[in-house]
């Protein structure tokens, strides 16, 4: 299913005033992404309550260059391609070798497993059979100069981890709409980055309180990241070439973002399929950012029930060929809006289409001093 085609103009002539509007409709349902995640029916969202934490500490010794990154305050584990499953793991020397090892530990909080940097770990994909704890994250890292290689990416059900300095060459995992969200994850320094040809996402996230920060995403033929869930922080990443799978029918962005309370800020998002931000919950407030190369800049679709404001500020939008900006609504085939917008000081180069367009919401729009080019 292709994206609803802007119809109209809505507010091209008001991006450089101050506006509001308001309108009122029932709501009907809009055409959704069909699920994209590994296990059908992920996208499904599965939420439960836990006490907001972000935690980050000093440097940990290990991950040098990674500043914030939580410590290792329990033990440490090495894992390198000349150690041995036999060891144990207990220093460089006394190295485990695989990734298997990694996954059948009985790691405590606080707990970390260092792989060695510049090397590649292909026997399975790294799934923690433990969860950290509320300032004790247990810490996959690497150890030595650059990144370690996951090859077969990640995927757990696990709260209180983080990841750092790491590279995957496949699907990142965290959380389940079957088996339940990956609450509180940490991601710092990390690359995936997959393979010519594939259908996959980067990144595919449900759960609440997750960073994601100085990180990048690149080459995946569905969207780079899927995020399900409450209250994540995207900072600072890059994301390139997104979406480059455009067999699949599905709607393919750099962040598909189903996920309330959500800030991005500080990204670079180029070369995306559809859109490079296409938003779908509440809350969402999106800064900074640069994206360029693509059909849409920043999207709404109506998905959440509870109406809320988003905040899109500070945004630099250049060649896209659909608009800058889209509020889907009932002429396109969508819900009517139900949230309010704040739209200020975005900067807008178009290489085809509309600059925005807006449709009609039952909450208000609030537009100041974007530039248009």
């Amino acid at each position: 299913m292709g994206i609803p085609r802007p119809t109209s103009v809505v507010v091209a002539a008001l991006c450089v005033l101050g506006a509001s509007s308001a309108a009122a409709a029932k709501p009907a349902h809009a055409p959704r992404h069909r699920a994209t995640a590994r296990h059908a029916g992920a996208k499904r969202l599965v939420r439960r309550r836990h006490k907001h934490v972000r935690v980050h500490g000093p440097l940990m010794h290990d991950l040098r260059g990674a500043p914030g990154a939580p410590a290792i305050t329990g033990v440490t584990y090495y894992v390198s391609a000349w150690g041995s499953d036999a060891n144990s793991g207990l220093s460089p020397g006394q190295a485990w070798r695989t990734v298997g090892r990694v996954n059948a530990a009985r790691l405590r909080p606080g707990d970390g497993v260092l792989f060695q940097a510049g090397q590649v770990f292909s026997d399975q994909e790294l799934m923690p059979a433990s969860s950290g704890s509320f300032g004790a994250p247990i810490v996959f890292g690497s150890y030595g100069r650059g990144q370690a290689t996951l090859s077969k990416g990640a995927w757990f059900v696990k709260h209180d981890l983080a990841f750092e300095k790491l590279a995957f060459t496949s699907t990142f995992y965290g959380g389940s709409a079957f088996k339940g969200p990956s609450d509180d994850i940490t991601l710092d320094g990390v690359t995936i980055s997959l393979s010519p040809g594939n259908q996959a996402l980067g990144l595919y996230a449900n759960g609440q309180h997750w960073v994601i920060e100085n990180s990048r995403i690149t080459n995946t033929g569905l969207s780079g990241m899927l995020l399900n869930g409450d209250d994540y922080l995207i900072t600072n990443n890059v994301l390139d070439h997104t979406g480059l799978d455009t067999t699949n029918g599905y709607n393919n962005h750099g962040i598909y973002l189903d996920a309330s309370n959500a800030t991005i800020t500080a990204n670079t998002i180029t070369n995306f399929a559809d859109s490079a931000i296409s938003v779908r919950y509440r809350n969402s407030r999106i800064s900074a950012n640069t994206i360029s190369g693509g059909q849409i800049g920043i999207d709404y679709y109506q998905t959440d029930s509870t109406p809320g404001t988003s905040t899109w500020t500070d945004n630099a939008i250049s060649h896209t060929t659909v608009a800058s900006i889209f509020i889907c609504g009932t002429a396109e085939g969508c819900h009517q809006p139900l949230e309010s917008f704040t739209i200020t000081s975005n900067r807008l180069t178009k290489t085809a289409g509309v600059y925005m367009n807006l449709q009609p919401t039952a909450g208000t729009y609030t537009l100041a001093g974007n530039e248009l080019a």
